[in-house]
């Protein structure tokens, strides 16, 4: 990815133009990169990841579940990647984002002391972030920074991080100061069989509290991407046209298994629609942070797998919302309740059809059908992490905020986003056609991302 801002702290050069100078591997063309094996790269195994960790614990407790998923999505991509690019401008293991390698090499710099420096640089560069992506909490960041920068220790080494902190986040927001505001706005209404319908509830979607005919984001897939080249990149084929006999497939099948009280649902099923119902975003995110602690990663490491993790969530619902809006498709309880005047004499309509009544199932989301943004989040993130881990198989669990106390168990990233996907067949938000695009999507985005972006140096 282009980085577009340069940092020229006065501190930086103050304190470490010297050892920088002196350092054999100065590229008149750019910043300086460590070898392979330096006593840099040993400088940044003996960082721990208990700051990274802690604002990003954090600002999870903060914002989880609070905002619809797109807007959840760029928030997470913008703090994490900030956190990453501040490590990165104190030793320069991976590729930025927004702002360039700096490569502080110094004498001045140990395994000793490098968490004065590093520590003070992501406390300040998340809470910069997230307090504009998220003004709510500025109260709550305000005491956290307050209390991680009281524990390092005064140096000037604390003084430069912060401002590295400062200047990456700097970096960051010009780079997204033009994106679009995701909202609720009135949406024209399809009349032809297969187009869509606002799916927002009766008793919520009238003005003020919402536009009638209320759709969530049209315009999100135009967003500039974090990772990908375009928000169409990933954009699949045309759903199964209204008469077809896959389309009838799909149609009974969701028709029959995601209602409510639906007598073919097994309880384990109702249980693996719900488990998935909270936002994808937070999800993901809190994996890999069980990932990071469970490995024992480094900060750097840590940084690096959050921002990755965001960055394809992030991706995700931007190519996913492109191509909703691009082919407009109906909901199955839009379908289902119409079922006997699309033009096919295979589907048997129900009036009164509807999802789940159940504890933790929301309303349909207000959006297209197709493809479904939710398995595009599973899949990406199970392949991100297949291709971090260099291995689909891994035993872990995971919990959800949509179904507290229960855990479901996994040996491979593939099952986790088999089961994300068939969860919207359960609670009766997707056809089959939409989770399988959906998930094709999101692995070939992460494939991309992760090939391209935050790479190590060689």
């Amino acid at each position: 990815m282009k980085k577009n801002v340069k940092f020229f702290g006065r501190s930086l050069v103050l304190l470490f133009v010297l050892g920088a100078c002196q350092s054999d591997n100065m590229d008149d063309d750019g910043p300086i990169v460590p070898p392979p094996e330096s006593n840099f790269d040993k400088m940044i195994k003996s960082y721990n990841n208990e700051m990274v960790l802690k604002w990003n614990s954090a600002f999870s407790t903060a914002i989880d579940n609070i905002t619809p998923t797109a807007a959840e999505s760029r928030s997470y991509a913008m703090v994490t990647l900030v956190v990453h690019d501040a490590l990165n401008n104190i030793v320069p293991k991976y590729e930025t984002y927004a702002m360039d390698h700096i490569a502080v090499l110094s004498k001045e710099v140990s395994d000793k002391n490098i968490a004065q420096i590093a520590d003070a640089a992501v406390a300040q560069a998340a809470y910069e972030v997230s307090i504009v992506v998220f003004p709510s909490w500025k109260d709550l960041a305000d005491q956290l920074l307050a209390e991680s920068l009281s524990k390092i220790e005064e140096s000037a080494l604390k003084s430069l991080g912060i401002e590295i902190g400062e200047q990456a986040a700097m970096a960051i927001l010009e780079k997204r100061k033009n994106d679009i505001v995701p909202m609720f706005v009135t949406y024209d209404q399809g009349t032809l069989p297969g187009e869509y319908r606002s799916s927002m509830p009766f008793s919520i979607a009238n003005p003020p509290v919402w536009p009638e005919n209320a759709a969530y984001a049209p315009d999100w897939g135009n967003l500039e991407p974090f990772g990908m080249i375009s928000g169409d990149q990933f954009r699949p084929g045309p759903p199964y046209q209204i008469n077809s006999q896959e389309y009838t497939t799909d149609y009974n099948e969701v028709k029959n298994l995601g209602c409510n009280n639906c007598p073919d649902r097994t309880q384990e099923q109702l249980e693996i629609g719900t488990f998935f119902i909270e936002n994808s975003p937070s999800a993901m995110n809190r994996l890999s942070r069980a990932f990071a602690v469970d490995g024992k990663f480094n900060g750097w490491e840590t940084a690096r797998l959050l921002a990755l993790t965001a960055m394809v969530q992030a991706d995700a619902h931007i190519s996913v919302f492109e191509a909703k809006y691009f082919y407009n498709s109906w909901r199955p309880i839009t379908a289902i309740r119409g079922g006997d005047m699309d033009g096919n004499e295979d589907t048997v309509g129900d009036p009164n059809w509807a999802i789940p009544q159940s504890p933790g199932v929301r309303p349909t989301p207000p959006v297209p059908s197709y493809p479904s943004s939710h398995a595009a989040n599973g899949g990406a993130g199970a392949e991100l992490y297949k291709l971090y881990f260099e291995n689909d198989n891994k035993t872990f669990f995971s919990e959800s905020l949509s179904l507290p106390n229960v855990t479901r168990n996994y040996t491979s990233f593939s099952q986790l986003a088999d089961e994300n996907s068939l969860s919207r067949i359960y609670v009766g938000y997707h056809f089959r056609q939409d989770v399988i695009e959906g998930e094709k999507m999101g692995r070939q985005l992460a494939e991309f991302v992760f090939k391209n972006n935050l790479r190590e140096h060689n």
